[in-house]
């Protein structure tokens, strides 16, 4: 073997040095050693090659991110087969700039001395003859040793590099595995042969999956956007499919449906009878009363068979009609001013479910409600629901009272006559409570009403009527008043900043709406709700969420509530470059706001016993969470493929996390 290295020695330096062309150096390296001298490279300089700018390596990692989550995992199983022996492996994308790179601790100095870094170009252009950049030229494996490389600088090396390509042998990346001449095989570039085509195979099946879950995404989306209800269940009756739509009518959610029996959900229906078959009355469309879990509940069912080729049956497939929901539609476009009813209501909560309760009770008549919640729990959406139930067809007329200055605040709610202050109107103008006549005003954030105001507030709902600013006339009022806050009423009466008697004047009918982090049953139902809701307005498709993920959202607090949740889901779904939200994102996301939110000092009679406070409760560290998750993964399962399904993250992510926390084997 060192006669053949002192062979090439001498071949490359009578054409360095006489312009010689010998015969004992095959022809594509020779080829290639013309092509670099004509471009005017200096063989004997010692090359750094460059490496592209932070911006352009960022775009490659992005454009190539497939290629890369499918190659890393080859790559490791690569550099065992060779570890301690002074290789290195690299992936380049078509332009031979060096994407990943894996290689021993040992030689991680001789690697940066020959800049064999991450952006680094290995194209024959910017490094000369090497495997790397004859691979991409030659669209052919190929072995370069020793001082078959140009530049003499790499005459220690020896290089095996094989193309990656896709089904038309369209160029997509390149692996080269570098290491001693000394250890130059040919089983080397065997190996990696072997490899990139086994990448090869694997970008083929993931590009076909793709398209696969494009169909599918296009089925589901159509079938989703159907006005109707469909439900898809196998021959046991074990629900496969259902659209929103259909959980809808079922009084359901998505979310719960999948892989429940048909039966748990419709008490006494059945889509197939005993013996696996859809019963012949079955196909007839015609009223029908559902009983659900919750309600009686008035559809049309029409029903199709599913059959294998050999005949049997494999299921059926069920349109549902909801019958009340032209009313449902009619009654929802007279509404003025308002979007919510009790059905806009999601979860399943004890706490949830009965503030939900209180309210329709509240509903029922035309007492003042007082609903207490903190910030984002949604006091807005509950004030319509009541409204809604029995006014939806009256105005509902929002103020915050915290959104309007103390000097303006009487004029908005009460109205002026003409000429009542410098800068009003000459015709004078009605108040909020006039345009609430007959319907409902919500007194939203009611806590930062200024106290002159309180007293005001206070006489017009004991006497029932109003008088404009700059007016005597007093006009009756036909309202009713439903307040709101995220303070502790009881407290600001106490420390004088609310009248007691106006407090008590509200707090007839008291409802509190519970935070989330009490409602950690509902996380999963809001999360498929608010992702559907997020996907359709940004036309993106999304997977749902993996169980993993839902935990490590119901580890955290949520201080800002349901608002805070959907902000949290709507920025996942907008920056994801996949179709995929793992927990790398909620466990970066979720620290930082940790860190920016402030703490709610305030708690609502209600929580005082049950809620730790603020300065005592526990630090929940994420990434220790994350950090034990992956461990209890790899426990369960040796396979990192399984461990990474899972996990609900691709191989690749679980590789770079695994190396993160050292956990390589």
């Amino acid at each position: 073997m060192s006669a053949d290295f002192d062979l090439i020695k001498r071949t490359w330096e009578d054409f360095v040095f006489s312009g010689n062309i010998g015969t004992h150096v095959r022809k594509p390296i020779i080829d290639s050693w013309l092509r670099c001298q004509k471009a005017g490279l200096d063989p004997r300089a010692l090359n750094r090659t460059p490496t592209v700018s932070e911006e352009n390596f960022r775009k490659r990692l992005e454009q190539n991110q497939i290629l890369l989550n499918v190659s890393i995992p080859f790559m490791v199983e690569l550099q065992e087969f060779v570890n301690k022996s002074g290789f290195s492996t690299t992936l380049t994308d078509p332009n031979g700039v060096i994407l990943e790179l894996i290689c021993d601790q040992s030689i991680l100095t001789q690697a940066f001395n020959k800049n064999l870094v991450r952006g680094s170009i290995w194209n024959e252009h910017m490094a000369g003859t090497n495997a790397t950049g004859l691979a991409i030229d030659l669209l052919q494996p190929i072995q370069v040793i020793g001082a078959e490389h140009y530049y003499e600088c790499y005459h220690d090396l020896t290089c095996s590099a094989a193309p990656i390509l896709d089904a038309s042998g369209k160029l997509l990346g390149v692996m080269d595995m570098a290491g001693p001449k000394e250890m130059a095989y040919p089983h080397t570039l065997g190996m990696v042969v072997a490899t990139t085509k086994a990448i090869s195979r694997q970008l083929c099946i993931a590009e076909s999956n793709r398209q696969v879950d494009l169909t599918n995404h296009y089925l589901s989306t159509l079938i989703d956007s159907m006005t109707d209800g469909v439900v898809a269940v196998d021959v046991q009756g074990k629900i496969i499919g259902i659209n929103s739509q259909g959980a809808k009518i079922l009084k359901t959610t998505t979310f719960e449906s999948y892989g429940k029996n048909i039966l748990e959900i419709m008490d006494g229906e059945t889509i197939l009878d005993h013996n696996g078959h859809v019963p012949p009355s079955f196909f007839e469309e015609k009223d029908k009363h559902i009983v659900t879990k919750s309600k009686k509940i008035n559809c049309l069912i029409n029903s199709k068979l599913i059959l294998h080729d050999n005949g049997t049956v494999a299921g059926a497939v069920a349109t549902l009609k909801d019958v009340d929901r032209k009313i449902n539609v009619v009654e929802k476009n007279k509404r003025k001013g308002t979007r919510f009813s009790f059905d806009d209501i999601i979860g399943d909560s004890s706490d949830l479910l009965r503030s939900v309760h209180l309210s329709q009770i509240a509903a029922k008549g035309s007492a003042t409600v007082l609903l207490e919640g903190e910030s984002g729990t949604g006091k807005e959406m509950f004030a319509q629901a009541i409204h809604n139930a029995n006014q939806s067809d009256k105005p509902f007329i929002a103020i915050n009272c915290a959104g309007i200055p103390e000097s303006l605040i009487e004029s908005v709610l009460f109205g002026y006559e003409e000429g009542s202050f410098t800068g009003a109107s000459k015709h004078g103008r009605i108040g909020k409570f006039e345009l609430a006549k007959n319907g409902t005003i919500f007194l939203d954030e009611i806590g930062e009403m200024p106290l002159n105001t309180q007293t005001i507030l206070l006489r017009v709902l004991q006497e029932r009527y109003i008088q404009r600013i700059g007016g005597d006339k007093d006009i009756p009022i036909d309202v009713r008043v439903i307040a709101a806050t995220n303070k502790n009423l009881a407290e600001e009466v106490k420390k004088g900043r609310f009248r007691q008697d106006l407090y008590y004047r509200l707090n007839v009918l008291q409802i509190n709406i519970p935070p989330l982090r009490k409602r950690k049953k509902d996380i999963p139902i809001l999360a498929e709700f608010f992702l559907k809701e997020i996907t359709q307005s940004c036309d993106k498709y999304i997977e749902p969420l993996h169980p993993s993920t839902i935990a490590t959202m119901q580890e955290y607090e949520w201080p800002g509530n349901v608002r805070q949740f959907k902000n949290a889901i709507e920025q996942a779904v907008n920056f994801t470059e996949t179709n995929r939200i793992d927990d790398y994102f909620i466990s970066s996301y979720l620290p930082s706001l940790n860190e920016e939110l402030t703490p709610i000092e305030e708690t609502l009679p209600q929580r005082k016993t049950s809620v730790i406070p603020t300065s005592e409760k526990p630090n929940v560290d994420l990434r220790d969470l994350e950090l034990k998750t992956i461990k209890k993964a790899l426990q369960l399962f040796p396979e990192r493929k399984k461990a990474a399904e899972y996990l609900g993250i691709s191989r690749s992510t679980l590789y770079r996390k695994m190396k993160h926390y050292q956990l390589e084997d």
